[in-house]
């Protein structure tokens, strides 16, 4: 379960879980935790939340810590950026990571799209997805791209 800190919960006191979720979590939904001016800021904290009191475990990609930290330093400034940086370290996010021999995957989800501006770390994302699908549930994110895909939002399956 992810841990409460400052970013990454606004849980006041301990629960017990429902049931156990296995989640995917793309840097878009991290971003909109922490950024409170994100249009999805407080959808966001709602299906935070809603994970933890679940059971939720979070996975990430081996990009998506530096994706969130990338955007954070660009869009809020370089301090908060570095505190982010050091939130998610605590967080201690497993990370999910393709084998070489499963990289084609990605490139596979990369070539199958048609839309300008096809983020190749959302594709990496599918790739896990596609992978390991029996063991994830869905993807924290507000990509529409997972959708179009065929795949599940965490917002679905909450």
């Amino acid at each position: 379960m992810v841990k409460k800190s400052k970013y990454f919960s606004t849980l006041k006191e301990d629960f017990p879980t429902q049931y156990f979720l296995d989640v995917l979590v793309d840097a878009d939904a991290l971003v909109a935790l922490v950024k409170t001016n994100e249009p999805n800021h407080e959808k966001a904290l709602i299906i935070s939340t809603t994970l933890q009191k679940k059971g939720c475990t979070w996975y990430v990609s081996p990009f998506t810590i530096g994706e969130v930290i990338t955007v954070i330093s660009h869009k809020v400034d370089q301090a908060t950026a570095r505190k982010v940086l050091e939130e998610l370290r605590k967080q201690n996010l497993n990370s999910l990571t393709l084998k070489d021999e499963h990289l084609y995957l990605a490139d596979k989800w990369f070539n199958k799209q048609t839309k300008k501006g096809t983020s190749y770390f959302d594709c990496y994302n599918m790739a896990l997805l596609d992978r390991f699908g029996k063991q994830l549930n869905a993807i924290f994110s507000f990509d529409s791209v997972y959708k179009r895909n065929g795949f599940k939002l965490a917002e679905e399956v909450i």
